[in-house]
Parts: C-alpha cells; structure tokens; sequence
C-alpha cells in the first residue's frame, strides 16, 4: 500500500532547509498551498506523474495539487539531495488520516520544473506502456472533474 508500512525510511530528525525557489515551491505545493501564481518555477508543459495518475501542462498540475487541499496535507518532513527529495505527508479526509512516504524526482530545465515523478515508497512506476495510458487517463478524468465537483478550495 502507499500508507506507512516499517519498510520504509524513517522521516529525518529535522527537515533540510534551502533558500532554492525550485525547493520553496515545491513545498508551497505538497504543503496544501498548490501551485503558486505568480513564482514562474513551474514550466507550462509540465508534467506530474505518480502511481495513479499522469497529468500534463500546468492547468492540469494546478488543479491537481488544489484538490489535494481537501486531504488537508501536511508536510512532515522533507529531506532535499540533489534534485530527489524524500517526503513524509500526513494526510486527512474526514476523521480518517494517514500517513505518505514518498521519493519525488524532480526535473529541472531553464530554472523552471519541468517534471515531478512521484514514487509511493519509493518504488519505481510500472513502466508498461498500458499503466502510463491509465494514469494519464486518470489525470485527465482528475482534472476534469475536480473543476466540478471540489468548490470552495483555492
């Protein structure tokens, strides 16, 4: 599952700190903030990948991260090597909470995020091809319908 389990890697005993913007929104997005405005950090072809869905270009990456508000996200710790960073989310719905480990692989061009690949556990995305068109599908039925459906939550 992609809830803690004692396989995992215990959080750091205190979060790295960095003055890169990269890192600052980042955190701003896994810290229930979602995409910030007006940084221009996020490239407009983004893309966001994790185990259960794809999304593509920064409307989609938006919306995606402003319906994960309703979890009410909070970020434990995150421990920032190079251009990997393990994070440890706490998350809400309703009286049920959890908790997340995850190793992000960001990629950056021309200062800008250009990619995020999200790894539950760190453990690879399944690679074949009909995985990749499922979660793609999932982020565009993501995307379509927290438009519709998650008001009130910017």
């Amino acid at each position: 599952g992609f809830a803690r389990s004692a396989a995992e890697p215990l959080p750091p005993s205190r979060s790295c700190s960095s003055n890169s913007p990269i890192v600052a929104t980042l955190g701003a997005m896994y810290g229930g903030k979602g995409v910030p405005l007006a940084e221009g950090y996020v490239s407009p072809d983004v893309v966001f990948e994790d185990p259960a869905a794809k999304v593509v270009g920064e409307p989609e990456l938006r919306e995606a991260f402003r319906a994960l508000k309703i979890m009410h996200p909070k970020t434990i710790a995150m421990e920032v090597v190079d251009v990997e960073i393990d994070i440890w989310q706490k998350y809400r719905l309703g009286s049920f909470s959890f908790t997340v480990y995850s190793r992000l692989n960001v990629e950056v061009k021309d200062n800008m995020i250009s990619r995020i690949e999200e790894r539950w556990q760190n453990n690879s995305l399944l690679g074949h091809k009909a995985f990749s068109a499922i979660r793609r599908a999932n982020g565009i039925l993501s995307y379509s319908l927290t438009s519709l459906l998650i008001h009130g939550i910017e």
